[in-house]
């Protein structure tokens, strides 16, 4: 069913398969209900919606929030179909619509939940939190190289932080990730409503300004490469296959996949009020940083290196706290794949790796087979004990693995 947004009164319908281009549709409907109709209670009714991604709702979100903050409630009608339901739920959209009525999720699967940064209740530790999040997930979810991971790393900060330095947002801004194995691609889309691309680098026509926003050289800081974030971002995603989109006022920016003369800038007849990106990368070229992250035809080597968190300090070795990342979920085989992805990430770095058991007194039989028998298995047993150490670790849960060890040699990883 093709896509169509309509009002009713305080009501807003959202119906069919929706897509990046509703977006400003859905904004349009928000507007003319609060500023033009005056209704203080909307109504987002997406009953007979039967598909939306976060393209459409992330830059919804920073909208919904400054009328929050201005007085108007906001109630979701969930969709029918069950499955695009749990979605509202997990991704934290119903959350920000409505957080008197639903909890905040802490969802551990193939995406990080929209999470809001930059509003005055946050600071630049939890930006970076939510960073740091955001490359774990893609460690446990996606096969990366480190040098991958640091221009990911990079591309992800840089527009963060243009919400934090230049946009000006009265509610911040907000950001989801999403992992997509099957192309081993990671998508982000981080949303605002300030003061636009055209009127942060003064430049009135707006499709001149995205253009420029992402031309190599306007930067406030030439000797840092500060500034060049949109520039690089974009030439990170399109270099990978990904795909790279802004929406910022009347202007449109998108360029999807190769070849590189695939580019869309136009002038769109109804405003965004901010700066949506949405930016996919892909990770499967190892040489992707030295590729894209060159400034003035140098190579550009960023400060952010997430692996370098792993590192214990003179020893060489990588430290991983079972406890840190596995973050509870211990119980479950799903939690299982999540951590031993991170492991198998981090063993491309051919350094010897220490499991930190601390603190740990209780794994699932699940958790333990997923994580230690598979790799067992997959490395060998002499691979294993040369590059795995385990420390702190509960003689009960050393009991478990070994078991898993033994139980899984014997069927094998093609077994469930």
């Amino acid at each position: 069913m093709t896509g169509e947004i309509r009002r009713a009164g305080n009501r807003v319908l959202i119906k069919g398969i929706i897509n990046p281009y509703h977006m400003r549709w859905v904004c349009a409907k928000l507007y003319d209900a609060v500023e033009k109709r005056g209704f203080q209670d909307i109504v987002l009714d997406f009953s007979v919606c039967d598909k939306i991604t976060e393209s459409v709702m992330l830059p919804v979100l920073p909208l919904i929030a400054d009328y929050r903050k201005k007085g108007v409630g906001f109630e979701c009608v969930f969709p029918q179909d069950r499955q695009l339901e749990r979605l509202f739920l997990n991704t934290n959209w119903a959350y920000h619509m409505n957080p008197h009525k639903y909890p905040q999720t802490s969802y551990k699967g193939d995406h990080v939940p929209a999470l809001r940064f930059g509003d005055g209740d946050t600071d630049s530790e939890e930006a970076t939190g939510i960073l740091g999040r955001i490359m774990n997930m893609i460690l446990g979810q996606l096969e990366v190289e480190r040098s991958v991971l640091k221009a990911v790393e990079w591309s992800l900060w840089e527009i963060m932080d243009n919400v934090s330095n230049h946009a000006a947002s009265p509610v911040g801004g907000f950001v989801q990730a999403t992992a997509f194995k099957r192309t081993n691609l990671v998508e982000f889309v981080v949303a605002d409503i300030g003061c636009g691309i055209p009127q942060s680098i003064g430049i009135d026509d707006h499709e001149v300004a995205i253009q420029k926003a992402i031309d190599e050289g306007v930067t406030r800081d030439k000797e840092n490469n500060a500034g060049n974030g949109l520039y690089g971002s974009y030439r990170v995603a399109s270099l990978s296959g990904g795909i790279f989109e802004i929406h910022s006022l009347n202007g449109f920016f998108q360029h999807k996949h190769h070849p590189e003369e695939d580019l869309v800038i136009q002038k769109e007849s109804i405003p965004y009020s901010g700066t949506s990106v949405r930016c996919g990368i892909g990770l499967s070229d190892s040489k992707l940083l030295d590729k894209a992250l060159r400034f003035k035809g140098e190579p550009y080597d960023p400060p952010y290196d997430h692996i370098e968190h792993y590192f214990e300090d003179g020893s060489g070795h990588l430290i991983f706290s079972i406890k840190e990342k596995a973050q509870l979920d211990l119980g479950s085989r799903q939690g299982g794949r999540r951590i031993r992805g991170m492991i198998e990430n981090l063993l491309r770095e051919r350094r010897p790796i220490i499991l930190d058991f601390d603190g740990i007194s209780v794994i699932s039989s699940s958790f333990a087979d997923e994580v230690f028998g598979r790799l067992f298995v997959d490395m060998g047993p002499h691979a294993f004990m040369r590059q795995i150490t385990m420390r702190n670790v509960d003689l009960t849960v050393g009991g478990l693995i070994d078991r898993a060890i033994m139980q899984r040699t014997k069927l094998g990883n093609g077994a469930p």
